[in-house]
């Protein structure tokens, strides 16, 4: 909004940080399109604290630790949890395929094509507020399916 070229960025005192994955917080630098930082802003960060934690949201034991005392994994073991996660996957999509395929089909029976629920047709309410829940429903199924086949080759 000033007259330096930017435009809807406006300029005041506040200080402006960045935030990375890998880097943790920085201040911008004047040139990164940020207002300059003020004196007592770096004179407190260079007076000795200590450096931002980097992931404050997880500041529990690190899961790292856990895996690398687990021994890496036979490739056989790890075929054998592809192939159950494979049939479990394929059975789901077998499901879905099924049944959605299988909605169409319902317009063609004479009871549900002339139905109506409130005005609404009722093979238009089933596919509106059927659908989802189904689908919910189904990748629920296939998550639990494929936890249980992992929790299943950690006890071997």
């Amino acid at each position: 909004m000033a007259g330096d070229g930017r435009i809807g960025e406006r300029r005041t005192g506040e200080r402006r940080v960045v935030v990375s994955a890998g880097a943790g917080v920085r201040e911008r630098a004047p040139g990164e399109g940020g207002a300059p930082p003020t004196a007592e802003a770096a004179g407190s960060e260079a007076a000795g604290s200590e450096p931002p934690d980097p992931d404050p949201l997880h500041s529990g034991p690190s899961l790292s630790a856990a895996f690398a005392a687990a021994p890496p994994p036979k490739p056989a073991e790890t075929r054998a949890l592809i192939r159950a996660q494979l049939r479990t996957a394929l059975g789901t999509c077998a499901i879905v395929l099924t049944v959605l395929a299988g909605l169409p089909l319902l317009a063609l029976v004479p009871a549900v094509a002339h139905a109506h629920a409130h005005g609404v047709p009722l093979f238009w309410a089933v596919l509106a507020s059927g659908v989802q829940p189904f689908l919910i429903a189904v990748s629920f199924r296939q998550l639990r399916r494929a936890e249980r086949s992992e929790r299943a080759m950690d006890r071997r």
